[in-house]
């Protein structure tokens, strides 16, 4: 399959984990990737397999070269996230693209991928998870506005001129 130039490069590559800040100092020590930012995501109006719930989540970045890593550690409310945790998955849950929302819901249709989440932000960015493949089990697409390109942005600066300090940074 090729994949369409306006879909872009994958931008970040996802894990769910059951310890944000265990699994974030693992990435630090073991492969000298930091620094990490954690924060808290509580999204009241998620669509997760056709239902409304509430999207909570404790989530962390950090860069590598061109490549974003984010981690998630989820709440107990029904989610992509505890779904893959229940099923004892671990390993890559996701890949993200930058792209626009119906276009690339319109081309994972096509390809015979179902929404498998979506939602938006309190900065106003949406998000979307189709469904993917056994080894990689959804495609994000998210189509950053300022405020969400400014916080990558720093992300990645910060882990350019990182001196190997304060490894892991709650926001």
């Amino acid at each position: 399959m090729k994949v369409p130039s306006w879909l872009g490069v994958i931008r970040q590559t996802a894990f769910v984990v059951d310890d944000i800040e265990r699994e974030a100092n693992h990435w630090v020590n073991f492969n000298g990737i930091g620094p990490w930012f954690l924060y808290n995501v509580d999204i009241a109006d998620t669509t997760y397999r056709g239902e409304t719930v509430r999207m909570k989540a404790r989530m962390g970045l950090a860069q590598s070269g061109t490549q974003q890593i984010e981690l998630i550690e989820p709440s107990s409310e029904p989610s992509i996230y505890t779904e893959f945790l229940d099923s004892n998955r671990r390993g890559i849950h996701h890949v993200c693209y930058w792209a626009e929302i119906a276009a690339a819901r319109e081309h994972f249709q096509s390809l015979g991928c179902e929404q498998a989440q979506y939602g938006t932000t309190r900065n106003g960015n949406e998000f979307l998870y189709m469904t993917g493949t056994e080894n990689i089990p959804f495609v994000e697409i998210v189509d950053p506005n300022q405020s969400m390109a400014t916080f990558f942005d720093h992300v990645e600066t910060s882990a350019h001129n990182w001196d190997g300090s304060d490894p892991v940074r709650f926001l």
